[in-house]
């Protein structure tokens, strides 16, 4: 039996570590929050998925580290919004 891919595990990387990125450009730090929010929503989703049947442990790592990039873009985008918003940065 082989093991498949945890779903959306490449997504959950691929925005976890867009939102990073896309956090410290001004224009782009709320389009960088809802993609950390959406990469730790379908990382839980993954994580679902995962109770009922076995993934491919490389997989499952990719959708961890996704999720731990997610919680960090968005702690960022989160912070620079503030920022921007107060006038702190100007």
């Amino acid at each position: 039996m082989t093991q498949g891919r945890l779903p959306l595990s490449t997504v959950t990387l691929v925005f976890g570590a867009l939102s990073i990125l896309l956090a410290f450009a001004r224009q782009l730090c709320v389009p960088a929050l809802i993609m950390g929010v959406l990469a730790i929503g379908f990382h839980f989703y993954g994580r679902s998925k995962l109770r009922k049947s076995t993934y491919g442990p490389n997989s499952v790592k990719r959708s961890k580290l996704g999720y731990l990039l997610a919680m960090a873009g968005s702690i960022c985008a989160l912070a620079m919004w503030v920022l921007w918003a107060t006038g702190a940065l100007l």
